[in-house]
């Protein structure tokens, strides 16, 4: 009986131990790498465009086109932040980011309220709004955008090249050629030089379109005069205008000394164009004040719709006739203005004769 019950038993533990279904025991050691996951590149990252690094000194053009220091942020197609860096103009700085394809946005000159830590998706940088006030003479804001395929220990090199996000306006020279008698006469002194109707704000990606405009007041600055009703903001001022030349014209003197303005674009076409007594959205124009014979008039230049990194200069303009006694006013024939390049990129060695 002993011998029957155990070889019921033998046969009960083979049987069941044929249907059992085997799991093996967890692996303790971490997985391998496979093709595309955790492998890594690095990539260096540098600024480029129309800047010099302040280290320079006294460089041509360079409250134009220094760089104080530069931010950049690297976003995976889902527009998420990986890694972000800052440093100095001339800096090459490198990254060890995983392998695939990337989006690279730098900003020169980027303000203290803005914190490159803080950013962590890609519409942030690329919505974040700016005020005028942000640029200043030698420390203009600067952006820019390349992209960047990264594959398995790879060093990639990026530069990423930033252009200026205000618009460049200005006059080269002033000349004075009355056709009245009386008035060739009179001493006629240039007082001033500035810019009104300007718009405060700009995206850092792209430039706002014309329907996208703010009609109201606070969105403007120097609305039809300078600063006609607003608060001053001297870091403004400094950029779109100069309230001091006090320089006398005579037919054989004119004014020589090139005066450039910065500031944001103002998209209005010229065909939206108003002089309307009333606020409303329209083209920024350059002021020439000028006293003749003790009293003051106004000298306008309008704008054509404007775009970042862009240039509009006068070459010459000539006061033929008595201005306006109102600086949003215009009066046909008082002033001829030989453009020099009006709408074109910064930094294009270019120059166009064209009589207005």
């Amino acid at each position: 009986m002993r011998i029957h019950s155990y070889l019921l038993l033998l046969f009960a533990t083979a049987f069941f131990s044929c249907g059992k279904v085997e799991h093996p025991e967890p692996d303790s050691t971490p997985p391998q790498e496979t093709k595309g996951e955790l492998a890594t590149g690095i990539v260096s990252v540098s600024l480029g465009g129309p800047f010099v690094p302040t280290r320079v000194s006294n460089p041509p053009g360079s409250i134009e086109t220094t760089c104080r220091r530069w931010a950049f942020w690297i976003f995976d197609r889902n527009g998420e932040s990986m890694v972000y860096g800052t440093g100095q103009a001339g800096e090459s700085i490198r990254k060890t980011v995983l392998v695939g394809n990337y989006t690279i946005i730098a900003l020169a000159n980027y303000p203290d309220r803005l914190r490159p830590e803080q950013i962590k998706r890609m519409t942030e940088i690329t919505n974040w709004v700016t005020d005028l006030s942000d640029n200043s003479a030698g420390s203009m804001l600067m952006y820019g955008q390349t992209s960047l395929e990264l594959e398995k220990d790879r060093i990639v090199s990026r530069t990423v090249d930033v252009r200026r996000l205000v618009s460049k306006v200005g006059v080269k020279k002033v000349s004075v050629a009355f056709e009245n008698p009386y008035l060739a006469a009179k001493t006629t002194v240039l007082e001033a030089i500035y810019l009104t109707n300007l718009y405060r704000s700009n995206r850092l990606e792209a430039d706002y379109a014309a329907t996208e405009l703010k009609a109201t007041e606070s969105a403007w600055y120097n609305l039809m005069g300078w600063r006609a009703d607003e608060v001053s903001n001297p870091g403004i001022d400094a950029l779109v205008g100069d309230r001091a030349i006090r320089a006398t014209l005579t037919p054989s003197a004119p004014h020589t000394t090139p005066h450039y303005f910065y500031t944001y674009p103002n998209a209005t076409p010229e065909d939206d164009d108003t002089h309307d007594a009333v606020w409303c959205k329209r083209s920024t124009r350059l002021i020439l004040q000028v006293s003749i014979g003790g009293k003051t008039y106004y000298y306008q230049v309008q704008v054509p719709e404007m775009g970042r990194n862009k240039i509009y200069v006068a070459k010459e303009v000539v006061l033929k006739k008595l201005g306006s006694t109102d600086p949003e006013q215009d009066i046909p024939g008082s002033v001829d203005v030989v453009f020099s390049a009006f709408g074109y990129d910064w930094e294009q060695d270019i120059t166009v004769d064209e009589n207005s």
